[in-house]
């Protein structure tokens, strides 16, 4: 201290001006960043993560997101092993409510469409705090409850084989014409967030949209997967915009006669994720979490163009703010179900 207030007293001029402002400015950036307590408790969970040598990772995303994550991970933190396992949200739903249930060694770490129901496990207290640094700075918007986040933003896009359909869509009407009878195909309500997309082109777009969908016999199918397939194949040319960007640009980038048109407006939803607090290895499930939020681990999901980052400036990802995300607080259960009946009673 006496050779602070030494220093303080003497005249700055020249460069001990400079050196002592760059030093507080130093300081400065010190403070603003990880307190020395908070980086030594993050050592204390790296350490003990490594001790559990292992994280199972549930993603909705598809396989090909998935995989480029387990390599991501796998160079970064390459003591814990990781593994994964992908199903559609409806079905890690189940798989997920049943591993609590049972307390059954299962998944410690889930990135879905579920928004509502990740808010659900946080209210009961279920999952892990995330105290990471990269959970430190994530946007304050992009939390969707004290211990869950948005992982990423996808818009729902129309998909079209090149070869079968040489003038591309541009507008939802552009596919629900009669020279598209038996050759279309859209998905099945899987999710809260496609049963949200199927309404707001109702109440939005065309209030006949379902009705015009079942006219021409549209084929339907479980997951975006399985409709941008089909389009690659052949078996269907196209869908009026139940498919997504992260299942259609990997068919691309392997050379399937397939692209896709963001409309406009653009209607998307969001992938959520968090730590289960009933995991087995809750230290490695708060570093997979913290790995997802990381400017790494947000390049290696949208730096491709495959969607829209919760943080600015990804190189390559989408802007959030083109991407009109559905809200899926006006979706709750009884509301989903009641659309259910109403889409089974037009399109079953």
């Amino acid at each position: 201290m006496k050779t602070h207030e030494a220093v303080a007293q003497k005249p700055m001029r020249g460069g001990m001006a400079v050196s002592i402002a760059a030093a507080a400015a130093v300081f400065g950036a010190l403070l603003s960043g990880p307190t020395f307590a908070q980086a030594a408790e993050w050592a204390k969970t790296l350490a003990a993560a490594k001790k559990e040598g292992r994280v199972f990772f549930y993603g909705s995303t598809p396989v090909q997101a998935g995989q480029r994550l387990l390599a991501g991970f796998k160079k970064a933190y390459p003591d814990i092993a990781i593994d994964y396992t992908r199903l559609s949200s409806g079905e890690m739903v189940s798989r997920i409510d049943q591993e609590r249930a049972s307390g059954a060694d299962g998944g410690d770490v889930w990135l879905g469409a579920e928004v509502l129901w990740f808010q659900a496990r946080d209210k009961e207290g279920r999952l892990l705090k995330l105290v990471g640094p990269n959970a430190a700075d994530w946007p304050k918007q992009y939390w969707r409850s004290p211990n869950s986040v948005t992982i990423g933003i996808e818009p729902f896009v129309m998909v079209y084989n090149t070869k079968l359909v040489p003038n591309p869509p541009k507008r939802y009407a552009d596919l629900l014409t009669p020279e598209f009878k038996g050759r279309i195909g859209a998905n099945e309500l899987a999710a809260s967030s496609v049963v949200a997309w199927y309404d707001w082109m109702e109440k939005t777009q065309m209030p006949d949209y379902l009705s015009r969908l079942k006219s021409l016999n549209v084929k339907l199918y479980a997951s975006a997967v399985g409709t941008s397939q089909a389009i690659a194949s052949g078996e269907i040319v196209a869908t009026p915009g139940t498919a997504t960007v992260t299942t259609t640009k990997p068919l691309m980038d392997q050379g399937a006669p397939i692209n896709f048109v963001r409309p406009v407006p653009a209607f998307g939803f969001e992938y959520a994720a968090a730590a289960f607090g009933w995991s087995k290895r809750p230290n490695a499930a708060v570093v997979l979490m913290d790995f997802l939020m990381s400017v790494e681990g947000q390049t290696i999901l949208y730096g491709t163009g495959e969607g829209a980052s919760p943080r600015p400036n990804i190189p390559g990802a989408m802007p959030a703010s083109e991407i009109q995300a559905f809200d899926a607080s006006k979706y709750p259960p009884e509301v989903v179900r009641a659309y259910r009946e109403h889409w089974n009673r037009i399109m079953k």
